[in-house]
């Protein structure tokens, strides 16, 4: 009954309220990919390059890489992460964003957390945010932009190695106050071809996706395996419209994997259901429109040429506390709108007290003193 009801309430929220509001603006897009190392100079520059230029040509107004971006050297790692970097630069320099986070690559194999290391990553992706908890700037972070919530969750420190810092993203999730939310790490929350992901830990995988699904966001983007796989993670409840789901996009450059089709880690009380398997190379474009998300898979057909395939579309459901940001917009919005003359033309006609109306329960919802029944 709550989510109906507040389903209700954005419907009546994208019909009254003007394009300039974020929660109907115009449409936008980013896109997801991951996994570019190459072991014969740190990264595949073809496929990279390719990519490049379809984030270019796809006007995104920012990526998301979910690491591995190099086969990480340790001896020439910072080297080869400028490399990367340099590979990407058309993206740079159009102004778009590119946000990435660590992979087990990234840091040599064996120790992705070491000094060295880490120091190499920022030095050269030290303009990433720095808001991340102590010991993991420039790793893990958030963003925000237009009326989503972004966050790059590193899973190589040594205090949380397969794991999230949960207490740092609660608070984050806690704060957020718009409408959609992404986030991306390297490894999958449920296990597809890698045997080291996050159900290492199934406990602190489980707090992690309850916190997502909870914050309204339905989806998590990683990497690790070297294909596209598309998930619905089954919570149980019978609704499949709450259901997170998962993207491994491991798909700009690094060698292919089989998949043998099953789902076989620690999946606790969990199902995922496969939507898309592909062994290709290619990325993800999220649009965003209002709180409609369309995500299509476009994989590579030939040299520079990419496809759609794999689409999903799901409407956000707002949370309560940014829904009352929204509404009490609105409602000040339709009061706003009442001039003294249109109001004596309003009663007049006979629709000023139901216009009115609308204002007052729009307030009782932000205040959240709105009976739930009243809405059907």
């Amino acid at each position: 009954m709550k989510r109906a009801a507040i389903r209700f309430i954005c419907a009546f929220l994208l019909s009254v309220l003007p394009v300039s509001i974020s929660l109907a603006g115009a449409p936008w897009r980013f896109v997801v990919t991951g996994d570019s190392r190459d072991r014969n100079n740190g990264a595949n520059t073809t496929i990279l390059s390719e990519i490049a230029a379809e984030i270019v040509g796809q006007n995104a107004d920012f990526a998301l890489f979910s690491g591995d971006l190099v086969d990480g050297d340790p001896r020439i790692l910072e080297s080869q992460l400028a490399a990367w970097r340099d590979t990407m630069q058309p993206v740079y320099n159009e102004g778009i964003g590119v946000y990435v986070c660590r992979g087990n690559h990234d840091g040599g194999s064996a120790q992705p957390w070491n000094d060295g290391v880490v120091n190499a990553w920022k030095n050269v992706f030290g303009d990433l945010s720095d808001n991340g908890p102590a010991g993991e700037a420039h790793m893990t972070y958030s963003v925000t932009h237009k009326n989503a919530f972004v966050v790059a969750l590193d899973q190589y420190v040594p205090a949380h190695q397969h794991r999230i810092n949960q207490t740092w993203l609660d608070a984050q999730l806690a704060a957020n106050t718009n409408p959609h939310v992404f986030a991306f790490g390297h490894e999958p929350a449920f296990s597809v071809g890698h045997d080291d992901c996050l159900d290492d830990y199934p406990a602190d995988r489980d707090a992690f996706w309850t916190a997502i699904a909870g914050a309204g966001g339905r989806t998590y983007f990683c990497g690790h395996d070297h294909y596209y796989n598309h998930a619905r993670v089954d919570n149980g409840d019978g609704d499949p419209d709450n259901d997170v789901h998962q993207y491994v996009v491991g798909t700009s450059g690094a060698p292919l994997y089989d998949w043998d089709g099953a789902y076989d880690g620690n999946n606790s009380s969990y199902t995922p259901v496969n939507l898309c398997h592909v062994k290709k190379n290619g990325y993800v474009v999220v649009e965003i429109d209002g709180l409609d998300v369309t995500l299509t898979w476009m994989e590579r057909i030939t040299a520079g040429e990419y496809s759609a395939a794999d689409v999903w579309t799901y409407t956000a459901v707002p949370e309560p506390a940014t829904l009352s940001l929204l509404v009490v917009g609105a409602a000040a919005l339709i009061r706003r709108r009442e001039t003294p003359r249109r109001r004596q033309h309003l009663m007049t006609v006979g629709t000023w007290k139901e216009k009115h109306d609308e204002a007052n329960d729009l307030a009782l919802v932000a205040s959240g003193n709105y009976r739930a029944g009243r809405l059907g």
